[in-house]
């Protein structure tokens, strides 16, 4: 608001001139303080916008990083469950491999390993006897027969019970290992 049309207006209306100019004083002092009001709440209103801005600008950091970790995080979860398959497979590879199975890959489907339970102790599955008792008779030619003599290439029988190093010597009498 401009002082002087306030002036004229009240000219206008009527208001004596000795008075105007008291008149003039109060509304521009009021409107002043109006306007000062104004802007100090948008001063303070700017200040808070700023703020909350920033806060979210840093929260949508925030948010990155965790979705880059997020995106680790599946990649880790991923690799601990193909790790764990693994090792299941593993272990019942082991195990039919203590079995005398010379190709457990080919068997393992044909187990239902649920019935057994894993003794971490002994390493190896129990109650799945009657399971490899039925493979056994069912795939004999996927089994090694227990206390089977195999000919060496010279004619001399060799056990398949025996350790990697009796066999060892047992299919290489060339070299005399004593």
């Amino acid at each position: 608001m401009k002082r002087e049309e306030l002036k004229a207006k009240l000219a206008a209306a009527g208001v004596a001139d000795d008075k105007m100019s008291e008149v003039l004083d109060y509304v521009m002092a009021q409107n002043g303080a109006d306007i000062q009001s104004l802007k100090t709440e948008k001063e303070s209103l700017k200040a808070s916008y700023d703020e909350n801005l920033k806060k979210l600008q840093d929260e949508n950091k925030g948010f990155k990083s965790q979705l880059d970790g997020y995106k680790d995080y599946e990649d880790l979860k991923k690799f601990k469950a193909d790790t764990i398959e693994k090792a299941e497979a593993d272990k019942k590879n082991n195990f039919l491999k203590a079995q005398g199975c010379k190709h457990p890959d080919l068997i393992a489907g044909k187990i239902d390993f649920s019935k057994g339970t894993w003794d971490e102790d002994k390493k190896t599955y129990t109650g799945l006897d009657e399971d490899i008792k039925s493979l056994k008779g069912s795939y004999a030619d996927l089994f090694e027969q227990k206390g089977t003599q195999h000919i060496t290439p010279d004619g001399q029988p060799k056990s398949t019970d025996s350790d990697f190093f009796t066999r060892y010597k047992e299919e290489h009498p060339e070299l005399n290992i004593k």
